[in-house]
């Protein structure tokens, strides 16, 4: 599978979950920054990865600002902000991850081929601005309203 249709396939079942499940507009940024510039700004992320398995192997990345998945959170479950638990917090990163996934690659194979394995949560540590370049991958880098995501995906060889 070419490297291109992988990554516009990813971009798409992004902005389809995103925007449709989450309310979250989504615009792709075309850059060559690395994720502790991406957010540079400090602020406290949520992360979830996913792996999978089938005729590629590997797994998916979703780090979000703390602010956005309370949106994201309220958005999802129909609550206020101010409902919002942490662990629903962490359980929305990793039902996005979850659905990206999923629709990523059933584009990629309707006939149902990969395998998804369970998104599991970052740890906090991990998503410390000076660890963030540990984290391998292709990075996509997203803007929503006022804020920055990113998503990752990394193929094992």
């Amino acid at each position: 599978m070419k490297r291109n249709t992988m990554m516009k396939t990813f971009k798409e079942a992004i902005s389809n979950v995103l925007v449709t499940m989450f309310f979250q507009p989504v615009q792709f940024v075309d850059s060559k920054c690395t994720l502790p510039e991406w957010f540079s700004d400090g602020q406290a992320l949520v992360g979830a990865t996913l792996s999978f398995s089938g005729p590629l192997a590997g797994s998916i990345y979703l780090l979000i600002p703390v602010m956005v998945v309370k949106d994201m959170t309220a958005n999802f479950l129909g609550l206020e902000q101010e409902e919002i638990q942490e662990e629903q917090g962490g359980d929305t990163v990793k039902e996005a991850a979850n659905m990206i996934g999923g629709h990523m690659l059933s584009l990629l194979d309707m006939k149902g081929a990969f395998r998804l394995g369970i998104p599991e949560l970052l740890r906090e540590n991990d998503l410390i601005n000076d660890r963030l370049r540990d984290i391998e991958g292709e990075t996509i880098f997203i803007k929503t309203e006022g804020s920055r995501l990113a998503a990752g995906i990394m193929i094992e060889t």
